[in-house]
């Protein structure tokens, strides 16, 4: 059985790999720009894991395991996809990604591979939302420290401590932290930062609860099951405080990375594709994908026609007011 200490222990331990990871991967990227070892290193990186899973998910297809082929194929197809300059140069035609750009192939590289590997159940027939008991509830710890890794992987992703090649002052140069703040579209919040995350907020409930109402008539009971799963997940931060440490956390970190760091290089469509999927493994894939996807169009859109701030804000507030809503029907029933 697993204690308290160690469980965040084990918490600290993956957190610190993934920002190392995350550290790692960025660096190689920048560096790519200038050199060309490192360039053909990331053809290296995802090439060759994304061939060996594309055909490990080939012949697990083949064999019959529908569960488990499609998760592989499709993960190892998005690995090595972004690498092809012809799928690039697509692309481009439809998002704002600079195809010659290697930072922008790793992001495709790593936007892709996630998105095959989150979206494979699909096609091996999964819907249904997970059983509440198999979903682990979160702490106070676990969101605090989650927020924090994704707000660094963020910056890191837009070069933030990140040494790398200035073409235009011929010496390499790290983009201090106020130049990476302002690439991820942070800012101090004023009124109409405030207005927009207010009016966000409400189109994100209108567009959760339009495509609720659709999915209950198309997919009877998904619906309540998805319910349990966000009480079981949140069981243990049913509290004032804590549904809003869950606001914070989720819509600085997640907005950070999402509409950020990622949108403004893959756009709003494939960005809210891997928002909506990150969050199959919890609500599962089911029409309340569709939700999120919607939820994600609306802050995408808040994000480019305002700012990350007022994304953060309507995220924030989209998901405290959820885990409020659950706070009050427990101290009345």
């Amino acid at each position: 059985m697993q204690t308290p200490t160690t469980s965040t222990a084990a918490a600290l331990i993956s957190l610190l790999g993934l920002l190392i990871i995350a550290y790692g991967v960025s660096y190689w990227a920048y560096r790519a720009r200038t050199d060309r070892s490192a360039f053909v290193g990331l053809y290296l990186l995802f090439g060759i894991p994304g061939a060996l899973l594309s055909v490990a998910g080939l012949v697990a297809m083949v064999r019959g395991e529908r569960e488990l082929g499609p998760i592989l194929l499709l993960t190892g197809i998005g690995l090595w996809l972004p690498l092809l300059p012809q799928v690039r140069q697509a692309l481009a035609r439809v998002t704002p990604i600079d195809p010659a750009s290697p930072v922008d192939m790793t992001g495709l590289s790593i936007i892709f591979g996630l998105i095959g590997f989150l979206g494979g159940p699909i096609l091996g027939g999964a819907s249904a939302a997970p059983a509440a008991e198999e979903i682990p509830s979160i702490s106070y710890l676990d969101l605090i420290l989650q927020g924090a890794a994704f707000l660094l992987i963020a910056y890191m992703a837009v070069g933030w401590p990140i040494s790398r090649f200035d073409s235009a002052e011929g010496k390499p140069r790290v983009r201090s932290f106020r130049e990476a703040t302002a690439r991820l579209g942070i800012a101090a919040p004023d009124l109409r930062t405030i207005g927009w995350g207010i009016g966000a907020t409400l189109l994100c409930f209108l567009a959760a609860g339009a495509a609720g109402y659709v999915g209950a008539l198309l997919q009877p009971g998904v619906d309540e099951g998805v319910t349990e799963v966000v009480k079981a997940m949140t069981g243990a931060i049913q509290t004032v405080p804590g549904a809003l440490l869950l606001g914070i956390s989720a819509g600085v970190g997640e907005e950070a990375i999402f509409r950020g760091a990622v949108q403004p290089r893959l756009g709003i469509v494939l960005t809210a594709i891997a928002f909506a999927l990150l969050h199959g493994g919890q609500y599962g894939l089911n029409f309340s994908i569709v939700g999120l996807f919607l939820v994600a169009i609306v802050l995408g859109i808040t994000r480019q026609r305002c700012n990350t701030t007022a994304a953060m804000i309507a995220h924030a507030a989209f998901n405290s007011l959820q885990v409020l809503a659950l706070v009050m029907a427990s101290r009345g029933a």
